[in-house]
């Protein structure tokens, strides 16, 4: 058998980016098209732009992927549509998803389209891998937070490829479980336009501020285990970061020299780098001090006179070059580019490692201290060392072998290329001499020009008759844009779902997760709620009537590694075993575990994104007996989603919803401690917001099958827990409450 090369995946933001990633080694590329890109704010690709980079890619033997990335709303579904069809048509190589409603729209209507599971979707355990190659896909891109040990467990058994951030921007919390900017600003990190508060400053420090990751060599254990694709973060960054990563990662994987690479890339843009928790639990991933790139270290402040700094270099320097000073109290290190510069105290416009180098900092300079750090974060030698052209990588292009056959009679001429014929009828002369008659045609078809052919084996058949060299050219015209002409693509047309929800009538659903919260509920309450959602790691010995076991359904949280799944397993086996027969899942993973116990009673959660009826019907399809809308919803979608499926959705009416769900943290362990906005649970943190989310008195006009109210992570009494569910049933919200995007919609 022979092992599969593994691919060097490079971030495309915009055309030349692309052309850059190829130039220096990279396999494919990833890219976004105008919209329904999780890097909205990218330039991103039009149709013709993808058509050509595909076209180019192919030709090259490398690959394109096309990122759809983000979760999509009702509205937007013919445009999706549209979209799939212009992918579709440039016969990319795969697409990467998010949202649950390009599942089944791929398979029924565009099903040459790969399909990969972006890392949005959370996937961090073999059981979500597995599920999603029993739905279809071809891929799955695992989230960043996952060790060594977990992505060799993941990649030999799950049964599709596998692909892995090597390099790049880091997310505090796990990708596609972000709430914060959405909440924050109605900009949703689950449509591509995060606004990083992250990247913020929170009482005077950055805690939630990650560095950048870089694998560097250790690429080569996750090839070595069979890793499919490793994948380089940053559709924003610019073609010569593009360039430079591409370089690096390329020469470590043929065993070449890189020497000044990495100096290179972070003369470019570079955070503090970190390999995340690749080799276990790494404490020392945030860059708590300054927020922003630094670029490359290249010595300390010795000595401050007026507007002058003397250090001495570590590297090569230019004038021109970019530098930053790293300032205390100062979110972002001071840039500014070296305008005068003197080595060893003479004029000069290059300095090289080891000299003693004095510049001028500019008159607005914050005040700079002595032994402040000094970073190159923009290099003319940088610049000048990945040089790229589109048309030097065009000579590489590898064209497909034609085999001709020249047919040639008195009154004909007919030209075959596989499936493919030119015909000319003429009457035509006895050639004067056959075999320069010969030499012409072997001319004439052998110059193919900037078709995506080459000539291979030619027939050639003639009863000794002469045709002109501009006739035997035309012919080849002809039969090279026969070649090349596609027929016109059609857009098929998409059936939507029409399910007429049935009459009901709506309930209320809390979900806890300490039992102790029902405590001061009576028999009066217990009758208006049709179901109690309880974490699965609770008491659910305090469960003993079977009246109130039949109204308990069980919650498998949305973050299962491998190491905790034996748990969950033999907690679920239990469970069932004790007649708790009903659960709900948060995670694809969850639809894996509901098989495998043979669950037939099961709901899916709020992070099981469901924001158009193509989604719901999938996530039914798969066996769900209920939804649960997001609460980074509109209302006025929300209501497009109840028209088809009321009798089958939960909605959300009050809750603390998690802003950040992350397994980084600041590091300092005895320390770490739950407060009100940010609760610790195993080395796991949430972010909350201040306040609770409530919409109870916002949907006079709705009419779910449930409206559901959340007691989970933040401390309640059970008393607390009691007037909320009263006030909450009389529509009465909390007096501090947020409706997130419910009113103003979200971006």
């Amino acid at each position: 058998m022979i092992k599969q090369r593994t691919e060097l995946l490079s971030p495309a933001g915009n055309f030349d980016c692309g052309i850059a990633a190829f130039s220096y080694g990279a396999d494919a590329i990833y890219l976004g098209l105008k919209n329904f890109s999780a890097r909205a704010d990218a330039m991103n690709f039009s149709h013709e732009e993808l058509k050509k980079i595909t076209s180019i890619a192919h030709s090259l033997g490398k690959s394109v992927y096309v990122a759809i990335n983000t979760v999509i709303q009702n509205h937007e579904i013919p445009e999706l549509i549209e979209k799939l069809g212009s992918v579709d048509e440039a016969e990319v190589d795969g697409i990467i998803l998010q949202d649950f409603s390009l599942i089944p729209l791929i398979k029924k209507y565009f099903p040459k389209l790969k399909m990969h599971a972006s890392t949005q979707m959370a996937v961090h355990n073999l059981e979500g891998a597995k599920i999603l190659a029993d739905i279809g896909f071809s891929r799955v891109v695992l989230a960043r937070e996952l060790n060594f040990q977990e992505i060799e467990n993941i990649t030999k058994n799950c049964g599709i490829e596998t692909e892995v951030f090597i390099h790049g921007a880091l997310c505090y919390s796990y990708s596609g479980l972000c709430f914060y900017s959405s909440f924050d600003r109605g900009e949703s990190a689950n449509r591509g336009k995060c606004t990083y508060p992250c990247r913020k400053i929170y009482g005077g420090t950055h805690p939630y501020a990650m560095k950048d990751l870089a694998l560097n060599e250790y690429i080569l254990k996750l090839r070595d285990i069979g890793v499919a694709s490793l994948k380089i973060e940053g559709r924003k960054k610019t073609p010569l970061y593009v360039a430079a990563t591409a370089d690096y990662y390329r020469k470590i994987l043929d065993g070449k020299s890189t020497k000044g690479c990495l100096d290179n890339i972070k003369r470019i843009f570079a955070r503090p780098y970190t390999m995340l928790h690749f080799n276990g639990k790494n404490k020392d991933v945030i860059d708590r001090d300054f927020s922003g790139p630094r670029g490359l270290l290249i010595g300390k402040i010795e000595r401050i006179k007026r507007n002058v700094i003397t250090f001495k270099t570590s590297s090569h320097i230019e004038k021109h070059d970019g530098i930053a000073i790293e300032i205390n109290g100062i979110e972002r290190p001071f840039g500014f580019a070296i305008d005068k510069m003197w080595v060893h105290e003479k004029p000069s416009f290059i300095a090289e490692k080891g000299d003693k180098v004095e510049l001028t900092v500019p008159d607005d300079t914050p005040d700079l201290e002595i032994g402040a750090n000094i970073y190159c974060t923009s290099s003319q030698i940088a610049k000048s060392s990945y040089p790229f052209k589109e048309t030097v990588l065009l000579k590489n292009i590898k064209k497909e072998n034609l085999d001709i056959i020249f047919n040639m009679t008195q009154d004909k001429i007919e030209v075959i290329a596989g499936n493919i014929s030119v015909t000319y009828n003429a009457s035509f002369q006895k050639a004067n001499n056959p075999e320069k008659m010969k030499d012409g045609v072997f001319t004439a078809f052998s110059k193919l020009g900037d078709s995506s052919f080459s000539l291979g084996h030619l027939e050639y058949n003639n009863d000794g008759f002469f045709a002109p060299i501009s006739l035997l050219n035309e012919i080849r015209r002809q039969l090279c844009e026969k070649l090349e002409t596609k027929p016109a693509y059609v857009l098929p047309t998409v059936e939507y779902p029409k399910y007429l929800p049935k009459n009901h009538q709506t309930n209320f659903v809390i979900k806890i997760d300490n039992i102790d919260y029902i405590s001061e509920f009576t028999d009066k309450d217990f009758e208006k709620l049709s179901e109690i959602i309880v974490d699965i790691d609770s008491d659910f010995s305090k469960i003993q009537t079977s009246a109130l076991i039949s109204k308990i359904r069980v919650s498998v949280p949305v973050i299962n590694r491998n190491n905790v799944m034996p748990n969950i397993k033999s907690k679920i086996k239990r469970l069932l075993e004790n007649g708790f027969t009903k659960f709900s899942i948060s995670n694809i993973s969850g639809i894996y575990l509901m098989k495998e116990f043979g669950i037939t009673d099961w709901i899916c959660d709020y992070y099981l994104y469901t924001l158009n009826d193509f989604s719901a019907e999938f996530l039914l399809s798969c066996g769900a007996k209920r939804i649960t809308l997001s609460p980074e919803d509109s209302s006025k979608n929300m209501k497009t989603i109840l028209e088809n499926f009321a009798d089958k959705t939960d909605v959300l009416v009050y809750g603390d919803i998690p802003l950040f769900i992350s397994d980084n943290c600041l590091g300092d362990c005895k320390n770490c401690k739950s407060t009100d906005n940010v609760i610790v649970k195993n080395c796991r943190h949430y972010v909350f917001d201040k306040v609770p989310y409530c919409i109870a008195n916002k949907v006079d006009n709705f009419a779910p099958l449930n409206f559901r109210l959340d007691f989970c992570f933040k401390k309640y009494s059970a008393q607390d827990v009691k007037n909320i569910f009263h006030n909450i049933m009389s529509k009465q919200c909390p007096r501090n409450s947020t409706s997130a995007n419910f009113e103003k919609g979200f971006k």
